[in-house]
């Protein structure tokens, strides 16, 4: 039986932060978790992410010492940088595998890694072949 990565949850201090973070990259917003009115779920037509609040302070760790951080394939990883700068969202590094420090001036060939509003490092490429599959 083939093994599908179908669904991920985040703690979030602010759910609807984070979703605006995802829903900028291309996430579809699904609905609000039963019961709730802060839990919600994401997908990206293959992987659901749902968002579930978090009470309380988590430690800020600096990109590379991270507890998680995933990865995410977009059509264009020039657009996705634009729209994330222009939503104020940090950008920690130019190019997923040799982490430059990011320019500022200039969206990077191919790669980068984003810090979404809990710290968490999401790696954002176009390139098709970045992670290993088999």
């Amino acid at each position: 039986m083939p093994l599908q990565l179908k669904h991920l949850a985040l703690r979030c201090a602010d759910t609807s932060a984070s979703r605006r973070f995802y829903e900028t990259l291309g996430f579809r917003f699904l609905g609000y978790r039963p019961n709730s009115t802060d839990a919600m779920d994401l997908a990206d037509g293959s992987v659901n992410l749902t968002l579930l609040p978090h009470e309380g302070k988590r430690p800020k760790l600096e990109e590379g010492t991270e507890y998680i951080h995933f990865g995410v394939e977009v059509d264009d990883a020039k657009a996705a940088w634009r729209a994330l700068r222009s939503a104020g969202i940090r950008i920690l590094r130019d190019d997923v595998k040799h982490r430059y420090a990011p320019d500022e001036s200039k969206p990077p060939e191919g790669s980068f890694k984003a810090e979404d509003p809990d710290g968490n490092v999401v790696d954002i490429t176009d390139d098709k072949d970045e992670w290993r599959k088999e």
